[in-house]
């Protein structure tokens, strides 16, 4: 649900708004209502904005930002992902730009006690300025700015200036400031990064300034509405509502909390305070006297008792349903007139973040419990849909990336520390789709500084971003920082020669200033101070652990480029990975959309330009060599597709080998006490841009191999191979299922020139619920010797595995293992595979479409190049002479055009 305040005025001396959202000045007056709004399609007193020497100035629009608006305006004449315009437009962060408009007021606005102009975005470092009189600053774009101007605003013509400074200034202002007592690290990011320095001074979108998967376009602008409103002395503006249902014996006993603003001298309010929830239970009505708990600052809280066997729970993806319930809050004077209302989609549910000594083992558990079930958390990471904060929250983008997600079988991202707290859609959607969110706060990879001004913005940023996304079941856990602990401990900046001072400045920001906010707000959430972290342990060591990547506690983040990534045996039995990934680049069909063709060679200064991860790709190309056969090729443009269809099976393999490996360990505990691992989210989600990532969808949401892979890895039941350390195949299955299944399994051995199996074993097995059972174990060589497979098995044959339900459908996607390297097989040579139909499905724009092939063929690769939409598989092992996928076209398109369109590749076809 969206957050807005209705101002439902009804009378004159009621409260009246004035929304300043780019546009035209459209007036409606009514005998008892008087409501100023600005409206898009006006071309009356627009917003302009112009450069500090007047040089630029061009039409604005609000919400928005100057790289869009100088776009719009042809002054920046590309799309800034355009090759390289990330430098070439870096002028634009640069200067100081100021966002003007004149606006009409009348005298009934006028006549009003109280007056305030509320900026809801502001990124970031401004002042502001209303009829050439400075009413205050900005220095957080994820704070709420509100600003008393009674004494300002005139009856007519009005001026509003924000202006501007650059943020790349800003921050090395304030760097240079902090500088003269100690540094706040690092200095600066990687020269790779090709980026700016010392975001981290700034309450800023920290990969503003560049990521290693991401640019720098540090903007500037009004990304969130503006308003003014006015109302009488004894009245106030509701900003937010909050709701928590907590489950006491046999009652929900549902919490609504009510925040209202207004001026600093206003000592006290009256009215009356209703909740209505959607369920037949009796209103709740209080009438109070609120007086602030600081100047300006009033709330109340209003209790609803529900009876359990009334509300139906709100369940993660694929556990339950998502029942979400209509809460409406009013709020009202003592003549019950209406001043101020908000409606909400609240869900009941239970949260707990289990941490407990695990059972003959060292160590603790950590996982989520909802409704008193333990969850396997599924899942990615969630980076900015895009680098401009007012595009981030396009619809169309959130829902698809979003939807792709729970597609996937996932049920938890994880939003990451250097971006954005996301929109009320994006959460919105998450309770909608049953998506769990770890919600981090915009804190990652840097020290930070600790000054009182500093403190006290973080402060109003947290206390206003936990109460708006207080009502959303879909949030379940708040996290200080992302990797700022590690970070510390392991001195990636430079900091252990003052590591007590860091210390201190870590403890003071994330543990005495933004948990007893969370705690304070929001006391049915967990809160852990930072990610990875060993959670509880890490308290007990002071808030900095000696290992933060402990395998025995909280959450891991684990890379390593030079492992056989494809190798199991190689990743940690942690208690749950919350980051763990391999890069890859998109298809070539989104980087020709911001190149040129000469750009598109691994060698050119176009795709150097591109992968901002030192040694990213020299890196990837030591990952494919290990298991795949890059030829070498005559020319560089010839290599470079198959050098990015490679890349993305190794990322896929990559993440399907942690992943499976993970949800294995589920049931596993070594005798070191590792294991019980209950959550495996893979860095990352999305892209920010077109370029090398560790994404599974690419920027605008197309589907890379990865999370065609994911969409079998991650599926509530689970036929996993792997092979051990003393090479012994072991089979188990695994089910997220809360009840028990009858199950058959069968093992195939195939050769790589046939289509028929030389060895089929069937067995019936109990796939026991919510959890993970060895079903096979012993040597693997013996196996494949008795399936018929003696000479060079390891190079000759494969296995496949199918699970069944009683009456014969398949209950798990089909899973295979590779005995050995794909670099030297035999018998593996390029199969004919062609497009027999391609019929329309049974829904709009959805199709059916046959394929036949003479031999087996690996990594199957459909693409769609010209078609939007995705597959239901992609990426396959074929084994069978026809197969059949379906693909959902995202616009208008038949089946001859969708035929016509088709490229079929695989991986015989590069040897």
């Amino acid at each position: 649900m969206q957050h807005k305040v209705e101002a439902v005025v009804t009378r004159s001396a009621m409260i009246r708004t004035i929304t300043l959202i780019a546009a035209l000045l459209c007036t409606s007056i009514y005998s008892e209502t008087a409501i100023h709004s600005l409206d898009s399609s006006s071309t009356d007193s627009a917003w302009t904005v112009r450069n500090a020497n007047g040089s630029i100035e061009v039409p604005a629009v609000v919400p928005g930002g100057i790289y869009t608006d100088l776009r719009a305006a042809g002054v920046l004449t590309q799309d800034i992902y355009y090759r390289f315009n990330d430098i070439n437009y870096r002028w634009v962060s640069r200067e100081n730009w100021t966002y003007s408009r004149n606006f009409i007021v009348e005298e009934e606005f006028i006549q009003m006690d109280q007056i305030f102009l509320v900026f809801h975005g502001v990124d970031t470092v401004a002042s502001v300025y209303l009829n050439d009189k400075h009413i205050g600053n900005t220095d957080n774009m994820f704070v709420r700015y509100s600003f008393p101007v009674k004494s300002v605003v005139q009856r007519g013509e009005n001026r509003l200036e924000v202006r501007f400074e650059s943020s790349i200034t800003a921050a090395e202002q304030q760097y240079q400031k902090q500088a003269l007592t100690y540094p706040v690290l690092p200095t600066c990011v990687p020269d790779e990064y090709r980026g700016e320095c010392h975001v981290n001074h700034l309450r800023k979108m920290q990969a503003s300034f560049s990521w290693d998967w991401g640019p720098a376009f540090p903007s500037a602008g009004l990304w969130k509405k503006v308003v003014l409103y006015a109302f009488v002395s004894d009245v106030a503006i509701l900003q937010e509502v909050t709701a928590s249902a907590k489950l006491i014996d046999n009652t929900w006993l549902l919490q609504i909390g009510i925040f209202l603003e207004a001026g600093k001298d206003i000592l006290q309010i009256s009215g009356k305070f209703e909740a209505i929830l959607e369920l037949d239970v009796i209103p709740v009505t209080e009438e109070a006297v609120l007086l602030p708990n600081e100047p300006g600052q009033f709330n109340t809280t209003l209790y609803m008792q529900i009876p359990k066997d009334k509300v139906e729970l709100w369940w993660p993806n694929e556990l339950g349903s998502q029942k979400l319930y209509n809460l409406s809050v009013r709020v009202k004077d003592n003549n019950d007139y209406i001043y101020g209302q908000m409606s909400l989609k609240i869900g009941f549910r239970t949260i707990e973040l289990v941490q407990e000594p695990v059972e003959s083992g060292e160590g603790l558990t950590f996982y989520i419990k909802i409704n008193n079930v333990p969850i396997f958390s599924k899942g990615s990471n969630w980076i900015p849909s895009h680098v401009l904060p007012e595009k981030s929250a396009d619809p169309d983008i959130i829902y698809t990336l979003l939807s792709s997600a729970k597609a996937a079988h996932m049920n938890m991202l994880r939003v990451w520390g250097g971006g954005m707290y996301e929109s009320d859609l994006f959460y919105q959607l998450a309770d909608e789709l049953g998506i769990l969110i770890w919600q981090d706060f915009m804190f990652a990879c840097s020290l930070y500084p600790t000054n009182s001004e500093f403190l006290q913005s973080v402060k109003k940023e947290v206390t206003q971003q936990v109460r708006r996304l207080h009502h959303h079941p879909s949030v379940v856990i708040w996290a200080g920082n992302n990797e700022n602990e590690a970070a510390l401990r392991d001195n990636w900046y430079g900091s252990s020669s003052r590591f007590d001072l860091y210390k201190a400045d870590y403890i003071k920001l994330y543990v005495d200033t933004i948990r007893p906010v969370v705690l304070a707000e929001d006391s049915t959430r967990p809160y852990i101070v930072s990610s990875p972290t060993n959670g509880i342990e890490s308290e007990r060591e002071g808030y900095i652990a000696e290992n933060p990547y402990s395998s025995l506690y909280g959450d891991v983040h684990y890379y390593n480029y030079i492992a056989d990534a494809w190798n199991p045996n190689n990743y940690p039995n942690t208690r749950f990975a919350s980051e763990y990934g391999f890069q890859s680049f998109p298809s070539l069909k989104s980087l020709s959309e911001v190149s040129i063709p000469s750009d598109l060679i691994m060698q050119s200064a176009f795709i150097d330009h591109r992968q901002h991860h030192p040694g990213g790709n020299s890196e990837l190309r030591l990952e494919i060599l290990q298991h795949l056969q890059l030829r070498n090729y005559e020319t560089p443009e010839e290599e470079f597709p198959t050098f990015i269809y490679f890349a993305q099976i190794n990322q896929a393999m990559s993440i399907k080998t942690a992943t499976e490996f993970y949800r294995r360990g589920r049931s596993l505990l070594t005798s070191d006490g590792q294991g019980v691992t209950m959550g495996a989210l893979y860095w990352q989600l999305n892209d920010i841009w077109q370029g090398a990532s560790w994404s599974s969808l690419e920027f605008g949401g197309k589907w890379k191999m990865l999370h065609y892979f994911a969409r079998n890895f991650f599926a509530p039941a689970l036929v996993s191979p792997s092979v051990t350390t003393d090479g012994d195949l072991q089979i188990h299955l695994i089910s997220d299922y809360l009840e028990d299944k009858e199950t058959m399994l069968r093992v195939s051995v195939y050769r790589w020139n046939s289509l028929d199996p030389v060895h089929q074993r069937s067995s019936a097995h109990t796939l026991h619920n919510a959890s993970v059972t060895k079903v096979f174990s012993g040597n693997l060589q013996t196996y494949l010797n008795n399936a018929g497979c003696e000479q060079n098995a390891v190079k000759s044959c494969f296995l496949h595995f199918s699970l069944f339900s009683e009456n014969g459908d398949n209950i798990s996607p089909d899973n295979f293992l590779f005995p050995g390297s794909l670099k030297e097989l035999t018998d593996f040579e390029a199969a004919t595979i062609t497009i027999k139909s391609v019929t329309p499905g049974r829904e709009a724009n959805t199709f059916e479409i046959t394929i036949e092939t003479n031999r087996v063929a690996l990594f199957v690769w459909l693409e769609a190049s010209d078609i939007p939409g995705e597959f239901s598989d992609n990426g396959f092992l074929l084994i069978t002479q026809t197969w059949k996928v379906e693909f959902n076209a995202k616009e208008e398109v038949t089946s001859e055009q969708l035929k016509g369109n088709i490229t079929i590749i695989s991986l015989a076809d590069t040897y």
